[in-house]
């Protein structure tokens, strides 16, 4: 009987162990309500970010399209540019050049321009009443060839500058409508970069003809003061010359009365004999 009644008992008490209490099923309960609702947390924060993660590719890569590629981006302003540069370069090199060709200066540089047709030419030679002809002397015009030489310079400039002022504007006009147009930085940056490198050229052409004209007055007055320099020194060699001559014919003059002097002033031979005295 004692054993029937153990195994009895075992068997109870193994029910009611298997038998779970209200209060564990809540917490139970609780516990899988709380995990649930950190996963949905979590789920949710993990769209969020993902949905965060997305707007930045866009605006990244908007941003990238917006910025385009500055390899891609070609205008033909800038050839333009390059020659007008080449350009300055070359004339900085011819103005270095322009003390030989001055130098060089022969005086034939002042025949035959007729100051578009306002003024008669002076040729290289004269024809004579009896229709020979003569040459002229061309050093004779040393002086107005150089200024000639220099003046069609300066109006070579002139031209030259106006030519390249003309097409970089006509440029420019046609960057700022693309500029207006651009529809990203990499593009906008090149086309600000091509106006501004054309503003300059434009201002380093119309300051080379203002230097080539300040180069022609610099030598214009420097002539006219040297050929003022050569009268005044030939007036000085003129009257040096007189005063040399005057010099030179007093020392004639002197030497030939001390010459006088001493021959009247020697003694008579016998004359202090005494002859042919009244007394």
């Amino acid at each position: 009987m004692k054993t029937a009644f153990v195994i009895s008992a075992l068997i109870a008490g193994s029910s009611a162990l298997l038998a779970q209490s209200p209060i564990q099923e809540v917490i139970d309960n609780a516990l899988i309500q709380s995990v649930n609702t950190n996963n949905q947390n979590i789920m949710s924060m993990l769209q969020q970010q993902l949905e965060e993660a997305k707007r930045q590719s866009e605006s990244l890569n908007d941003q990238l399209t917006r910025m385009g590629d500055p390899s891609k981006v070609t205008m033909p302003a800038l050839d333009i540019i390059k020659q007008s540069v080449s350009m300055s370069a070359m004339n900085a090199a011819n103005a270095a050049q322009r003390e030989q060709r001055l130098r060089a200066t022969t005086g034939a540089e002042a025949f035959g321009d007729n100051a578009y047709g306002l003024i008669a030419p002076v040729n290289p030679t004269v024809t004579f009443k009896d229709g020979e002809t003569g040459q002229r002397d061309p050093s004779l015009y040393k002086l107005q060839g150089a200024l000639m030489g220099d003046l069609n310079n300066v109006s070579e400039a002139s031209s030259d500058s106006d030519d390249r002022v003309s097409q970089l504007k006509q440029q420019l006009g046609t960057l700022l409508d693309q500029l207006s147009a651009a529809k990203d930085v990499a593009t906008a940056i090149k086309l600000q970069a091509a106006i501004s490198a054309i503003e300059a050229e434009v201002a380093s052409a119309q300051a080379e003809v203002t230097k080539s004209y300040v180069d022609y007055q610099v030598l214009e007055q420097k002539l006219k003061l040297q050929a003022q320099i050569e009268s005044r020194g030939k007036s000085e060699g003129r009257t040096m010359e007189r005063q040399h001559n005057s010099d030179k014919a007093k020392e004639a003059k002197g030497t030939t009365t001390g010459t006088t002097t001493g021959t009247s002033g020697t003694t008579k031979p016998f004359s202090n004999l005494g002859w042919g005295s009244k007394n």
